[in-house]
């Protein structure tokens, strides 16, 4: 019922979409995608990042946003308040084209729609957090990175030891294939050489 009552007050201008990323890592997220052509979300929530992405991205650019929406995660089996919410947001931009694709990370790169858009020269990893979950974004996605694209990371550092942040530590940041260039809060960026 909480969630479909903060849908109601979202629909009424009561209150906004929520995200998990801190002003400052949203600031930094905008700098890298500004100008992009191809770029991915995973774990889109209430678009506020994505809409963001798509407000300055290049105009003729394709943004994938990738997120299953789980239709009783937030509320009433079937209603999938998020994906509402997300819908919206996004759509309250007009720049560029954007691809829904309603499954998880790992799986995304098998959509045959998305086949014309790789590689891709940025991509914002937010999904699930746990260790196997992050395992399986980043083994579908790295090879779909173009020479030197963008890699954002959330929940990255800073965490307590959480799944995505023990990943990172131990897995991504020693891929010889990225370079670290920048970390804002619980964000890691990284550049493909």
């Amino acid at each position: 019922m909480r969630s479909s009552a903060h849908f109601l007050c979202y629909c009424l201008g009561l209150s906004q979409p929520i995200t998990q990323t801190t002003e400052d890592e949203r600031t930094c997220l905008r700098g890298y995608a500004s100008g992009k052509r191809r770029l991915v979300e995973i774990g889109v929530f209430h678009g506020v990042n994505t809409r963001s992405f798509r407000e300055v991205m290049d105009p003729l650019g394709i943004l994938i946003a990738v997120d299953p929406f789980p239709r009783s995660f937030f509320g009433f089996r079937g209603l999938g308040w998020a994906r509402q919410i997300a819908h919206r947001e996004v759509s309250g931009c007009g720049n560029g084209t954007v691809v829904w694709v309603e499954t998880i990370g790992a799986l995304a790169p098998q959509d045959s729609r998305l086949a014309d858009y790789l590689p891709i020269d940025f991509v914002f990893i937010d999904g699930d957090h746990s260790w196997e979950g992050v395992a399986g974004d980043w083994a579908a996605w790295k090879s779909n990175v173009a020479s030197g694209g963008i890699v954002c990371l959330h929940d990255s550092r800073n965490r307590n030891g959480c799944g995505s942040e023990r990943y990172t530590a131990e897995v991504i940041s020693a891929d010889p294939e990225f370079e670290l260039v920048e970390t804002v809060n619980s964000l890691t960026v990284l550049r493909r050489k």
